[in-house]
């Protein structure tokens, strides 16, 4: 089901195309957290990578970091930075998904298909030289503890998160040695 998207001012100054193309990846994006609700305002942030916001009545507001290049072009979010703020949005409509950024980052990455985590996670702690070069075979870690971890979680484990983190560090450093 597609997103029905709705432009704040600042926003519609952007440039058709860019728009354009960041709805098609929100709808890319927006199928795997099926909680979220469907109409959505978009904003722009100069402050913050991304915010999301859901009033008591329901209406969702998603303000990301999205320039336009003097060429015309745009430079736009990672798909990691849209996906976590999508998960925000999930969590407000869901009793199973526990509140909070490093959940956010546990249930992102589990629901994400490696590809679309183009960037290290926003809370979750990583080893040091991961942020800023996050390649593929990191993504496809971070995905599969992210799948134990929350199986983890529905079993009893409390610190999820913390495991994760931890072995995460471990795989990575062994592997790297």
């Amino acid at each position: 089901m597609t997103l029905a998207i709705s432009w704040t001012r600042e926003a519609l100054k952007l440039p058709s195309h860019v728009r354009r193309e960041l709805e098609r990846r929100l709808d890319l994006l927006s199928t795997f957290f099926p909680e979220m609700r469907r109409e959505i305002r978009i904003g722009i942030t100069r402050a913050y990578d991304g915010l999301a916001f859901q009033s008591d009545e329901g209406k969702v507001k998603l303000m990301l970091d999205v320039r336009r290049r003097r060429d015309g072009s745009g430079k736009y979010p990672t798909y990691w930075t849209m996906a976590h703020e999508l998960m925000h949005l999930a969590q407000f409509n869901s009793k199973g998904i526990p509140g909070g950024e490093r959940a956010c980052d546990i249930h992102a990455l589990a629901r994400l298909p490696p590809r679309y985590i183009d960037d290290s996670p926003s809370y979750l702690v990583v080893p040091r030289g991961l942020r800023g070069g996050w390649p593929p075979e990191a993504a496809r870690m971070a995905h599969e503890l992210a799948r134990k971890a929350v199986t983890m979680r529905a079993k009893g484990l409390r610190r999820y998160a913390s495991w994760w983190e931890s072995e995460f560090e471990r795989i990575w450093r062994d592997a790297h040695k």
